[in-house]
């Protein structure tokens, strides 16, 4: 199994989060962050004296992470590619990582198994 995160524009997640699911994505998570380093400046149209929150405050990136199966990781890095690359900096940043393993808690269910949905749950529906 392996866990996708993906560094991208706040703008783009809509196109991207249904393209994922379009391709089989078990789920995904939706996080808004404030990255330092890596790329990301702080505003430009704030002068570096503010305070360091306040220096970071608009910042328009989002992080997405996605656990699938070794067979799905291609495909869907190759959806948030294509939906993000823009060739222009900021475009964002994919990291690939090995899962040990998961624990579907409600029923104990391991392993890849439990990136799916478990008998009598029905599989959740994309946000119109």
């Amino acid at each position: 199994m392996k866990e996708i995160k993906a560094y991208i524009r706040r703008d783009e997640v809509n196109e991207v989060v249904e393209r994922l699911q379009r391709a089989g994505a078990p789920g995904v998570s939706v996080i808004e962050i404030h990255p330092v380093g890596y790329g990301y400046e702080a505003s430009r149209f704030e002068r570096h004296t503010a305070r360091f929150i306040d220096r970071y405050r608009y910042l328009a990136v989002v992080k997405l992470e996605i656990m699938c199966g070794n067979d799905q990781v291609d495909t869907l890095l190759e959806v948030v590619q294509s939906s993000c690359r823009t060739g222009n900096p900021g475009d964002g940043m994919l990291v690939l990582a090995d899962v040990v393993g998961t624990v579907r808690i409600r029923d104990g269910v391991r392993g890849e198994g439990a990136l799916r949905e478990g008998p009598g749950v029905a599989a959740a529906k994309p946000v119109a």
